[in-house]
């Protein structure tokens, strides 16, 4: 062997960013997030009504402090937890991090807008980010489906910030698995990134099963039983909207414009009919008028039953 094939075979080495993942590692990775951006890409297309394309653009090791420095200051943050559900494995929170393109195009689509005019240079208002929240309330089952297929785990949304240098959940030093996506909604490109804790990613692929790969699958009862009440005890705190329809009726505009103050509009239904209670525009009980210390009140009747989907 000459001297000349000696130094083609030697490899640099650094020792203060060890690469703690193997080639199949990082594939079973980036094999786990394609999934999770066809899924991605199904919701945005429908959602929005555009042209839509998500796609894992490449995954590296890297200190975080090179990572974060490395993204604009305007981008949005949001921290997600993944609870699994092996007992052996400690909660870990991951990063994502997202051009604030993205955000400003889905603002001006689900507003009705045409998805232009999206290279702003300023922050994000109040009900511009309640509308992203909304997205990412979206985006995270979306996520949970993903990783199910690798480990029994339950993901829920912890904050959101304006800046990513608000929001750093890890130290400088600290290796890090990230994931970058490339976002196309129409001619506009962008994109986003997921960012890991090494060591307990690590942890949690040595329970991936052997082939890195399984299909969902019905859980027996115990283990059943064990995610629902988790998954329950995730979302218990979440505030969902409760309303009452007592009818509903046609009116052309016309008779709209025409309506004043003291008007009586006649329902179809009878005092006694049973009305139904709507919770987040989901028809979900019946009940019965009433009033209970001189206020008006409704009494639960009936759950309505689910159509299986």
């Amino acid at each position: 062997m000459t001297s000349h094939e000696e130094r083609t075979r030697i490899k640099k080495h650094d020792f203060r960013s060890p690469k703690k993942f193997g080639k199949d590692q990082l594939r079973t990775i980036e094999s786990l997030h394609e999934s999770f951006a066809k899924s991605v890409t199904s919701y945005l297309s429908t959602s929005t009504r555009t042209d839509c394309e998500v796609l894992v653009h490449h995954v590296d090791i890297q200190r975080y402090g090179q990572y974060i420095n490395g993204l604009d200051e305007r981008e949005i943050t949001v921290n997600f937890e993944i609870a699994p559900l092996e007992k052996s494995l400690n909660e870990i929170t991951i990063s994502a991090h997202f051009k604030p393109v993205i955000g400003f195009f889905l603002v001006d689509k689900y507003l009705g807008g045409k998805g232009h005019d999206v290279f702003m240079d300023r922050e994000f208002t109040e009900i511009e980010m309640a509308i992203f929240e909304h997205f990412i309330n979206k985006l995270t089952p979306t996520m949970e489906e993903s990783w199910i297929k690798y480990l029994d785990v339950i993901i829920h949304r912890k904050n959101i910030e304006p800046n990513p240098k608000y929001a750093q959940v890890f130290l400088s030093e600290d290796v890090v698995v990230v994931v970058d996506f490339q976002v196309k909604l129409n001619d506009v490109i962008s994109g986003f990134s997921l960012c890991f804790p090494s060591i307990e990613l690590e942890l949690m692929m040595d329970k991936f099963t052997s082939k890195n790969t399984r299909p969902l699958k019905r859980m027996d009862s115990a283990k059943e039983s064990e995610y629902k009440q988790a998954l329950l005890t995730s979302i218990k705190n979440v505030d969902v909207e409760m309303n009452v329809v007592l009818d509903e009726v046609e009116l052309n505009l016309h008779d709209i414009l025409q309506l004043e103050v003291n008007d009586i509009i006649p329902l179809s239904k009878e005092l006694t009919s049973p009305i139904t209670v709507m919770v987040d525009q989901t028809p979900w009980f019946e009940a019965v008028m009433g009033e209970t210390k001189h206020r008006k009140a409704v009494k639960i009747s009936k759950l309505i039953e689910k159509e299986p989907r």
